[in-house]
């Protein structure tokens, strides 16, 4: 009977089966790029034959085939090799990616070992690379080709492909082609000596807004709206005359600006961005920004340019620019350039080979495989000097392995040491392909300059559930069973009180009760709560949550209490649902006026910044009474402060053996007159801080 090949498949470096029918007196030689190669067979059924390839000579992204006896060739399938145990110590380039310009050359280098032929397309022609070790494509075109597109033509699993560069440092509208950047044209000032110290993470005031929701919206004089430029924008107003934009911003004494996703956002149409709204929780490139903020989408340089002038403009007042970065998924694998120039490396399967999904917006990439893990430190390093950016919120931190943010850490804050690192510590329930512990909330203590958003301190002050309709609600909104698990989150989660800490430094503790994701707090309190006056409640919480212990985090339109209209997952759901409204801002300004005193309050107390927690243990004292709370915070300059927290609808009238006097910071100290008191009254839902009369 004749033998019947169904398959050749590689089963580590220097081991190839042979799967079919009627094999076992089969003569079979191997050639690997028609060069014959001298083999040994190592087993042998009718079915199933093994070889040992008897020469140390690279296979994988090469042309290898066998040919039997009656001269068949049938080509060697490597692309299971991606799972040998060494792929990763043989294929761990760790040199430059992309296209490296220079002025009289650019170098094009792409890591590709599973590619058998690649080539650079540009300017209508096509330039073979050349093949070198771990995988390496490169190739050096001499010219100046500054400014100008690209793709790379490959040819894989017996087929061309033509795809764009996973290491794009921008590229021209929807990012169809990639574009060759010097980076000399961004080499301007931002302004970074302009930014006050930063002693700890305990000095920073987090504002989260997305570029577009912040600067389109119809009642404001912003021209540049949806945009980079619209966001500084200088001597922007609302139609009222108030402060809007930058303007606004800067006004409020926050010292972080984090912005939503501004990298390649895969489901925005650059062309037509009013057509598609998205977050831009679905990245597609981790080096390119967002086409549809940019003046020119079509101009590689447009978004370069203006989003590190927002940088520089943000620099120049103070505040410093976080970027929400997403390196746990990409938006869809198969469609991904980095899966088909190396398909299945990047991403993690499960042991039917299906890309895993817990993050349940894309596919999770493997961030504990060496090559992973440099495209994930390559992109930050590159949005850290190329922008001067001053930290990272990591989505879903939870999907990256904590080997990886320990490097991230490290390798960082050796150039920037003030920088800022935290994200999302949930446990999503993932498996790593190497069973490597993940940077989850359970291992913040092996992190300790990483910060977390902490859930407990959301849950606990306004209540549980995603969505407007709490499925309980929390201490201030009136829950009198949280009284004892409201002092383990105002203290950060970080002492043992009530519960096990989740911290072991308040520097930990991302404190906030409301973000992009999920209700308002607006929209929780008026779903929650029965015959009340929401935006006064909107002021209290969130002057509690300004003077707790830990890191305050807002979401832009919070301290004024916008809605999203019960819709609590508005991530594609356009302007109506996620826009900054400034015609309420202008209705709500005493909202603002009063934020910006708690965030001055804060900035006094010294107590708040101080991160070693023996002092914080010696200079805290928190009880409570019924459903009243008193904390007395002995400051390290002799101030001792009163703060009563009152969630119910009952007063209480307090008396006190010292004087007491309102406390209002010193800025605004000229305008009010310090009055002694001896007792005072606590009205219901409100929130106090007394200053000891000296």
């Amino acid at each position: 009977m004749n033998s019947v090949v169904n398959k050749v498949v590689l089963k580590n470096f220097d081991i190839f089966e042979i799967i079919g029918e009627n094999l076992s007196n089969s003569n079979i030689s191997f050639f690997v790029d028609e060069k014959e190669i001298s083999i040994t067979k190592i087993s042998e059924t009718s079915n199933c034959l093994n070889y040992k390839i008897n020469e140390l000579i690279e296979v994988i992204g090469h042309f290898c085939y066998i040919k039997t006896s009656n001269g068949n060739k049938y080509d060697l399938d490597d692309s299971m090799s991606i799972d040998f145990p060494s792929f990763d110590e043989i294929y761990n380039y760790d040199g430059r990616l992309g296209a490296l310009y220079n002025k009289d050359y650019t170098e094009f280098v792409l890591f590709a070992p599973l590619v058998k032929k690649a080539y650079v397309f540009i300017n209508d022609n096509y330039y073979e690379m050349n093949r070198e070790n771990k995988g390496i494509y490169r190739l050096v075109l001499h010219g100046d080709y500054d400014g100008v597109l690209y793709q790379y033509k490959i040819f894989i699993n017996n087929e061309y492909l033509m795809v764009n560069d996973p290491y794009g440092y921008s590229g021209c509208a929807n990012n169809v082609f990639s574009a060759v950047i010097n980076l000399e044209k961004l080499n301007f000032d931002t302004y970074d000596n302009y930014l006050p110290k930063m002693n700890s993470y305990l000095d920073a005031i987090i504002y989260e807004c997305n570029v577009r929701d912040m600067s389109i919206d119809e009642h404001t004089n912003i021209v540049h709206k949806g945009k980079f430029l619209g966001l500084f924008e200088e001597g922007v107003k609302t139609n009222k005359g108030n402060k809007a934009g930058i303007e606004y911003i800067s006004s409020l004494g926050i010292t972080h600006l984090q912005l939503l996703p501004v990298l390649n956002i895969a489901t925005i149409d650059d062309n037509n961005p009013d057509k598609t709204y998205n977050w831009g929780y679905d990245p597609e490139n981790y080096f390119t920004l967002e086409g549809s903020y940019s003046s020119f989408p079509n101009d590689p340089y447009s978004r370069m340019i203006e989003f590190k002038k927002l940088v520089g403009a943000y620099h120049q007042r103070g505040i410093r620019i976080n970027l929400d970065v997403v390196y746990n998924h990409i938006y869809e694998a198969k469609t991904s350039s980095l899966n088909k120039i190396t398909p299945n490396y990047y991403f993690r399967r499960d042991i039917n080979n299906n890309f895993l999904d817990h993050s349940y917006c894309g596919n999770e990439l493997a961030s504990e495989r060496f090559m992973v893990r440099k495209l994930i430190l390559d992109s930050l390093l590159f949005l850290l000097n190329t922008y001067h950016v001053d930290g990272f919120r990591f989505d879903l931190m939870g999907l990256i392995d904590i080997d990886t943010m320990k490097i991230v850490d490290k390798t960082l804050r050796e150039i920037k040491p003030d920088i800022m690192l935290y994200g999302e510590g949930w446990n999503m329930f993932t498996n790593t392909s190497n069973n490597s512990k993940l940077c989850t909330l359970e291992n913040a203590s092996e992190v300790p300059n990483i910060a977390f958003f902490n859930d407990r301190y959301r849950n606990i002050v306004r209540g549980r559930g995603s969505n407007a309709f709490l499925d309980e609600v929390g201490y201030f909104l009136g829950n009198k069973d949280y009284v004892d698990g409201f002092k383990f989150a105002y203290l950060g989660s970080s002492f043992d009180l009530t519960f096990p800490k989740l911290f072991n430094n308040v520097n930990q503790s991302i404190n906030y009760v409301e973000c992009h994701d999920n209700a308002t707090i607006f929209d929780v309190i008026n779903n929650s709560l029965e015959n009340e006056d929401v935006l006064r409640i909107v002021k209290k919480i969130n002057k509690l949550l300004t003077l707790s212990f830990g890191i305050p985090f807002i979401h832009a339109g919070q301290e004024i209490g916008l809605s999203k209209f019960n819709h609590h997952n508005s991530y594609n759901e356009g302007d109506k649902y996620n826009k900054f409204d400034y015609s309420l801002l202008d209705k709500r300004y005493d909202m603002v006026a009063s934020f910006i005193s708690y965030i001055k309050a804060r900035k006094e107390i010294e107590l708040f910044h101080i991160v070693d927690m023996n002092i914080l243990d010696n200079n805290i004292q928190i009880e409570s009474f019924e459903r009243l709370v008193h904390i007395v915070l002995n400051d390290i300059n002799n101030n001792v402060y009163h703060i009563y927290i009152n969630p119910s609808n009952n007063g209480y009238h307090i008396g006190f053996n010292k004087e007491l006097e309102f406390f209002v910071p010193n800025e605004y100290k000229k305008d009010k007159i310090s009055q002694k008191m001896n007792y005072f009254d606590i009205s219901p839902q409100q929130v106090s801080i007394f200053k000891e009369f000296k």
